[in-house]
């Protein structure tokens, strides 16, 4: 790839902010795709995803016999050569852009295989909270977090992982954004864009509509579930914070103890669905989380 060019590589767990953030970046002028995923219930705006690179990653993670949505907690398997070909096929057709990326999160999955085959890329993540993450998740109505409600947090340690780790030892430019400071102020984000991957885009337009992106009015409680059940995921999240670029210092508040059923499992608990509710997975879960 020539050194005249700027690959931008856009990614952040689903249902972080990644579509919202990729809007914002495509109006101050990175070139994110001609086919792109379109509208749906769950993202009325569209999703700003490279088909091409969105199909490519399915297709590998259906090679290794693994869910094409990316709903996984761990993997390494090696990618099949005949891949290769056709990722350097991706680049190439779109190198006639200056400033050029893409956005899928299933990247996160992939990103040293990406790294590898566009040295001088630039890195874009988002993260959210896991607890935000689930429970958008949950309320976009897929059948496996309605049956597997903890899938959605062992998905976000996964993802979130990946991007820690390969942060924390790649020598090409990285910026780490919390999708609220995304929301509350784009110029600042564009301009920290800018200033740490060295690039050069115009001012971004305010695509942001409060109706699309739910924010919980209970996240202190749900924050302090996350840290009891599943403290490896609000760890991350304190270390996600701790490498990130904010607009200010932000702490995670922590709601008081409650001998009742958490809200967060309570919502999948009272489903008027009765196979769920009758699963041995819930009189576990249930068993689980009023000790």
């Amino acid at each position: 790839m020539g050194n005249n060019r700027n690959v931008v590589v856009i990614t952040g767990m689903h249902r972080s902010g990644t579509s919202l953030t990729t809007s914002l970046l495509q109006s101050a002028g990175i070139f994110v795709g001609d086919r792109l995923l379109g509208d749906n219930l769950s993202n009325p705006r569209g999703h700003f995803e490279d088909l091409d690179f969105a199909e490519f990653h399915q297709s590998i993670l259906q090679s290794q016999g693994v869910c094409s949505e990316g709903w996984i907690d761990n993997t390494s398997k090696e990618i099949q050569p005949k891949y290769l070909e056709k990722a350097r096929d991706l680049i190439e057709q779109r190198n006639e852009h200056l400033v050029w990326g893409w956005k899928d999160p299933r990247t996160a999955l992939f990103l040293d295989f990406w790294s590898e085959l566009i040295p001088d890329a630039k890195y874009i993540f988002i993260y959210r909270s896991p607890w935000e993450v689930a429970d958008s998740l949950y309320r976009r109505g897929d059948a496996l977090f309605q049956t597997n409600p903890e899938i959605a947090i062992r998905t976000w340690i996964n993802y979130n992982q990946k991007i820690l780790h390969f942060c924390s030892r790649t020598s090409q430019p990285w910026i780490l954004l919390r999708i609220e400071d995304v929301i509350e102020n784009p110029q600042f984000i564009v301009d920290a864009v800018n200033q740490k991957l060295s690039l050069n885009l115009r001012s971004p337009k305010n695509l942001y509509d409060d109706s699309l992106f739910k924010k919980s009015s209970v996240n202190l409680y749900q924050a302090k579930l996350v840290q009891k059940y599943f403290f490896q995921a609000f760890q991350l999240y304190l270390q996600l914070h701790g490498c990130a670029t904010l607009i200010e210092n932000t702490t995670v508040c922590l709601a008081k103890k409650s001998r009742t059923v958490p809200w967060f499992w309570q919502n999948w608990l009272d489903r008027p669905i009765k196979k769920i509710k009758t699963t041995r997975y819930w009189s576990k879960l249930r068993h689980t989380i009023t000790q």
